[in-house]
């Protein structure tokens, strides 16, 4: 296979550009079997390093090429030549080109070329193109040195591998990329590329259960929280899991100030009534936060990650805006340390749901790649957590592999199918039921292999919500189908019986298998057995129309 090398770098104020050695930089470019290694070896110090690599490769006519988003919310899904894929969108881009909050930085939207021709194409760590049920696989086994991203231009029939090496200089040897190529049924490809990385699931425990956010949101208090604790486990016997999201503390950042007004008597009472009934108590936190107005923000400023003026960066918009901690910081690493600390051994809980983690690696530092600040992030969080189980979400997904044991991986729910904007409006991570349905379609791959993936919630109650009962039916087994974290977040005293046992039968040991997946024109068509029972799910990504359903 020929290749074609474009590598760009600084050596002092000169910028230069190379196909080949020269008198800077050599390359050691090793074509195997089964991928390929490119490595960078400069003669001097060498920064603001950018490549690619460049194969031709022939679509076949109708295959589908598909992109893994950057990260958890990331819309994620088999492209066809005629699609085009989004962009940050006006929120992201914001006006005058300046992005409020640090939209922009949610995604990868300042490090990877963003295209606007249908056909074009770009994929995170990992990318294949099928024709039928056949596909053609490409991934990095390591993106520590910096994040992989895979070009595919399905009108000039090419291939391109790049990496984010952004930001760091260097002078010794230097891996630029480590790749692996295969063939085969989607199963078998995804299985041998799983066992190549030696990456396999902490767990094979699904988790069942409650999460307060998708009702109440930031609004929940001591009381609400007991109602549905005790709602629950007078219903049913199915749970095991019971969380508490965000809402509890007074600012995200302070962790351990606990709004006293909301929760009177802190966290460790009602963990002790979660475990009285059996269960796993679970906690919402977004450890790498810091909102702005909050007291770690105002008082430990040299903790937080900045830009090139020296000022705190925002990294996104929720709760008014918020910055991201420097984990390099060996003060900030304490705190830390110390949160973990408190809310796993003294106040109990037993599972964390850990949110906003892209935060810490959104631009490079300390000569870092933002890979590498990625990877080392995750590293941390498994050391502070120990062997308590970690739910990830917002985060880059291949740092993750064989490092938590769940991990959503798609967009938030939203109360109703469609989208609540015109597309074009909204980043690719904003809250969408149609692009958490494709994410857990086509990151499918992910279950049981790197983790257990949560697809996000199922809803089944009849007020706040903009679901019909039907969808809602259709979406519990989808769920349930794709999904190892089978949450809502009712309270089950409004429950009638069908719901009841719609609820039931979601968190049900049934065995289940996936025949087939067919996708055309947003319209989804899902085959599959139910304890050796054939079924069919059917119904349009985008509006939730349903076209034939047994559930």
């Amino acid at each position: 296979m020929n290749y074609k090398l474009n590598f760009s770098y600084k050596t002092g104020k000169e910028i230069k550009t190379t196909e080949i050695s020269n008198d800077d930089v050599s390359f050691d470019l090793r074509q195997t079997e089964n991928g390929l290694t490119l490595s960078v070896i400069p003669k001097k110090e060498i920064s603001d390093i950018s490549f690619y690599l460049e194969r031709g490769y022939e679509y076949p006519q109708d295959s589908k090429f598909f992109a893994n988003g950057f990260q958890s919310w990331t819309d994620t899904k088999e492209f066809a030549k005629n699609e085009l894929m989004a962009d940050e969108g006006i929120v992201g881009k914001g006006l005058f080109g300046k992005s409020p909050f640090g939209m922009n930085l949610v995604g990868n939207y300042t490090f990877v070329e963003q295209s606007k021709e249908c056909g074009v194409f770009h994929s995170n760590s990992f990318a294949y193109v099928r024709n039928e049920k056949n596909i053609d696989f490409f991934g990095s086994l390591n993106d520590r040195t910096g994040y992989t991203i895979i070009y595919a231009d399905m009108n000039k029939n090419t291939l391109r591998f790049s990496k984010d090496v952004e930001g760091i200089t260097i002078s010794e040897p230097y891996e630029l990329l480590d790749l692996y190529f295969d063939n085969g049924g989607y199963d078998e490809v995804f299985d041998r590329y799983f066992a190549k990385m030696n990456v396999k699931p902490l767990t094979d425990k699904k988790i069942k259960g409650y999460t307060s956010w998708y009702n109440y949101y930031q609004k929940i208090n001591e009381k609400i929280i007991l109602r549905d604790l005790d709602a629950i486990s007078e219903k049913t016997d199915k749970v095991n899991t019971f969380q508490i999201d965000d809402g509890y503390q007074t600012a995200v950042g302070d962790w351990l100030s606990i709004n006293k007004t909301k929760f009177p008597n802190g966290m460790k009472p009602i963990v002790e009534k979660i475990h009285a009934k059996g269960w796993q108590a679970g906690l919402w936190l977004a450890p790498f936060g810091a909102q702005k107005g909050s007291k770690l923000a105002s008082e430990h400023s040299d903790w937080l990650v900045k830009g090139k003026n020296g000022k705190p960066i925002m990294v996104g918009a929720n709760w008014g805006g918020f910055y991201a901690i420097d984990i390099d910081n060996t003060d900030a690493r304490a705190y830390i340390k110390n949160v973990f600390d408190t809310v796993l051994n003294d106040w109990g809980f037993d599972l964390v749901k850990l949110d906003f983690l892209y935060a810490t690696a959104v631009v490079p530092l300390h000569n870092k790649t933002r890979g590498q600040l990625a990877y080392e992030s995750i590293d941390f969080l498994r050391e502070c957590v120990g062997n308590k189980q970690i739910l990830g979400c917002g985060v880059q997904q291949m740092p993750c592999f064989g490092k938590v044991e769940y991990m959503r991986i798609g967009a938030d729910m939203d109360l109703g199918w469609k989208h609540k904007f015109f597309r074009n409006l909204t980043h690719r991570e904003d809250v969408s039921t149609p692009n958490a349905i494709h994410n857990s379609v086509y990151r499918r791959c992910l279950n049981n292999r790197a983790f257990l993936c949560d697809p996000d919630v199922f809803l089944l109650r009849r007020s706040n919500i903009k679901f019909t009962f039907e969808q809602q039916k259709v979406l519990a087994k989808f769920i349930k189908l794709f999904g190892s974290v089978l949450f809502m977040s009712d309270n089950v005293d409004e429950y009638d019986d069908e719901q009841m046992a719609v609820f039931n039968d979601t968190l049900a040991d049934d065995d289940m298998q996936i025949v087939a997946i067919n996708e055309t024109n947003n319209k989804l068509f899902i085959d599959y057995t139910q304890n050796s029972e054939p079924h069919t799910l059917g119904f349009c990504v985008t509006d939730g129309s349903i076209y034939s359903s047994d559930c």
